[in-house]
């Protein structure tokens, strides 16, 4: 990228601390933040694989693939996955098979609401999550 001189106005090399021609003193350039296009994070990954990953699943009792798409490495994302799928399955399975006896049965009924409402906040944590990753690279 050309520089121009702020006193003379000629060309300066990126790269030189003074003017070639009028030898004086050029700032340096400020460090450029620019946002991503084409919806991509900092790493090259798709925001928008990234929020299918996050919400599609949860329908079906998978969280945290949208974690595990950014960044494999970090354990949020099987957190996310072994609580969901611990919370869904558990909900479903209260809520789904009777079982004969009255208190039994309420309380088969309470528990597999608060499983389904523990899962429906770990959803929206996992999906909040996914898109709290930041799109601004810093050069």
């Amino acid at each position: 990228m050309t520089r121009y001189c702020p006193k003379c106005g000629e060309p300066v090399p990126s790269n030189s601390l003074t003017c070639p021609k009028c030898y004086a003193k050029i700032p340096p350039e400020p460090a450029k933040t620019e946002k991503k296009s084409g919806g991509t994070d900092a790493k090259g990954k798709s925001n928008t694989i990234r929020m299918i990953l996050s919400i599609v699943p949860g329908f079906f009792g998978i969280l945290g693939l949208g974690q595990i798409y950014r960044n494999y490495r970090q354990k949020r994302g099987y957190v996310f996955l072994l609580l969901g799928l611990f919370f869904a399955i558990g909900a479903i399975t209260l809520l789904l098979f009777p079982i004969p006896e009255f208190f039994v049965s309420v309380f088969k009924t309470i528990a597999g609401i608060g499983m389904g409402f523990i899962y429906a906040i770990l959803f929206l944590l996992s999906v909040l999550d996914s898109l709290a990753s930041t799109s601004i690279v810093v050069r």
